[in-house]
């Protein structure tokens, strides 16, 4: 940023201005006649509060904006309304059981990928019924989340639920412990197929357990898929149970019909120490994130004193307002009949395009010398984009593109909220540290180290979180190799595939990394939206690719 600070807002931070500051009142008054309407009153938690009250709820410490009163103690910007609400249920007197609570206004949160795809600061109204544990209460706050997404004028929108207790029966029968579970927990969550078959090859588990844990991240769709996993003998108690809940929730909804706007997906599995029951994600047309989220949490409010079952949900109301600007005027249904995938230009682009011409999709435009950068399959209703590798990963999490096929090097580094679901296996290296020979097998214990990279987020996940040593991460865009060579740093973190440079400069690895190669990413709403073309492109995909090194 440059010039007078005074005439710009912080990073994550905008003006509204007027135009969008009454499209925001509208929609928070049809929230609050859509609540009042279902017996729930307003309340206002406080912006801040001791920073212990949203400590180990749901978000992160280093998320969270902290600050210190006069007196030395800590505080904390609310990272979410639900938190505040559920302290404010079980320490203040708010009639007979159940609460009906609603709330509405802003929530701060301070992590990375708030600053640089989502909004630092962002608005929420929401609804929280507290001392009720039936299923009845999950359907009740769903149902009301449907009505006021149509009260707010939301066309296409889809409201996703699952069940974290048929992941934690799996876990509790495989005998994974809490670290295991957790991580298995968040590959499957975000289906992140690669990572999944990875961990589960390390571990000692049946075949049939292995087999479900695969399946489960694609696991998602109509009521089905819920009948599909019931039949599986394997199950335990637990997830049997949380099979049959999120069967009655769905009953109670298609009873009002509700069911055309419903999805399942039994690969949601968020913060198990937060949610209890069944959760809830909606997705709308044009909006690259959830528009609401919530579900069930019966821990929460013992946290304060008093244990009470409660569910609740949240709708973004800025990614209400971008799911209403995308409804302006209507879109060509044709159009949206397209799936749009993002190629990097070069050398993967050139494999990529020969994986989809081995599968049918006609890409003769694309291999001809053409300066144009978007080519049509009007057959298979395929686009393709060409567009600069760093930029795959963004045109994917923003919904530009549904589909986008990328080096692991550049996922990595860009830390886009993606789907990973196939590693491709072509441009095979590896990420590593190398330096001069000298430094092999000394790089633990050492307390400062400078460290040049192209990829100062991949180099400073691995010291400063792996390894847990602080250095000094210099962000170079030209030959990192020169950078021990001319003491501007100790060691680089850089791409290997032969060595071959390293050795004519007189470096060596010193420390792998992690292994590269191309992966294919797709956004997660459209993942939702698109959910058999997609799954059956990974499927042809995999075939093809299992075919050519058989």
């Amino acid at each position: 940023m440059t010039g007078n600070r005074n005439t710009h807002t912080p990073a994550g931070l905008t003006d509204m201005l007027v135009e969008e500051s009454e499209t925001k009142f509208e929609i928070e008054t049809s929230a609050r006649e859509v609540f009042a309407h279902h017996g729930y009153h307003v309340v206002q938690p406080p912006t801040f509060e001791y920073y212990d009250v949203y400590d180990a709820a749901v978000t992160k410490a280093e998320n969270m904006f902290k600050f210190f009163d006069s007196n030395g103690r800590m505080l904390a910007l609310r990272p979410d309304l639900t938190t505040s609400v559920a302290r404010m249920a079980a320490t203040k007197p708010l009639g007979e059981l159940p609460y009906r609570i609603a709330y509405s206004g802003s929530a701060f949160r301070n992590d990375e990928a708030f600053s640089n795809a989502r909004q630092r600061e962002f608005s929420q109204v929401g609804i929280e019924l507290i001392g009720n544990g039936g299923a009845e209460a999950d359907a009740e706050v769903i149902e009301i989340a449907i009505e006021a997404l149509l009260k707010f004028g939301v066309k296409e929108f889809q409201i996703d639920i699952g069940q974290v207790d048929f992941y934690k029966g799996l876990a509790e029968l495989a005998g994974l412990d809490d670290t295991a579970s957790d991580e298995l927990r968040g590959k499957i969550n975000d289906k992140d197929f690669v990572a999944i078959e990875a961990l589960l090859a390390e571990m000692s588990i049946s075949d049939e357990l292995k087999a479900v844990f695969l399946e489960l991240p694609k696991m998602f769709g109509g009521i089905e898929v819920v009948k599909t996993a019931a039949e599986n003998p394997i199950l335990c108690g637990k997830s049997k149970a949380a099979l049959e809940n999120l069967a009655q929730v769905y009953d109670i909804l298609r009873d009002k019909g509700l069911e055309k706007y419903l999805a399942v997906d039994l690969g949601m599995v968020p913060n198990l120490d937060y949610y209890t029951g069944i959760i809830v994600k909606g997705f709308a047309k044009g909006v690259a994130f959830p528009v609401c989220s919530g579900g069930r949490y019966d821990n929460l409010t013992e946290k304060f004193g008093r244990r009470l079952p409660a569910t609740g949900i949240a709708i973004g109301i800025e990614r209400v307002m971008t799911a209403l600007s995308e409804n302006v005027g209507g879109e060509d249904k044709a159009e949206s009949e397209y799936i749009t995938v993002a190629l990097a230009k070069g050398r993967l682009a050139e494999l990529s395009v020969g994986i989809f011409e081995k599968l049918g999709f006609d890409v003769a435009e694309l291999k001809s010398k053409t300066r144009k950068l978007i080519f049509t399959d009007e057959k298979n209703k395929f686009k393709f984009i060409l567009v600069k590798a760093s930029d795959v990963p963004v045109y994917v999490e923003y919904g530009a593109a549904d589909i986008g096929i990328v080096g692991k090097d550049t996922l990595l580094e860009s830390g886009k909220d993606v789907y990973e679901i196939l590693d491709l296996g072509f441009g095979k290296c590896k990420m590593a540290v190398a330096g001069p020979a000298e430094l092999k097998g000394r790089l633990d214990g050492r307390n400062i180290m400078r460290v040049a990279s192209k990829y100062p987020r991949i180099a400073r996940d691995y010291f400063h979180r792996v390894k847990g040593q602080t250095v000094d991460i210099i962000k170079l865009n030209g030959s990192v190799e020169l950078g021990p060579l001319v003491g501007l740093s100790e060691v680089i973190v850089d791409i290997v595939e032969s060595g071959k440079t390293l050795r004519e400069n007189g470096l060596e690895v010193l420390e792998d990394i992690c292994e590269l190669s191309a992966r294919l990413v797709v956004n997660r709403v459209s993942l939702k939206m698109h959910r058999e073309r997609i799954l059956k492109l990974m499927t042809d995909i995999k075939a093809e690719l299992e075919r050519e090194r058989s």
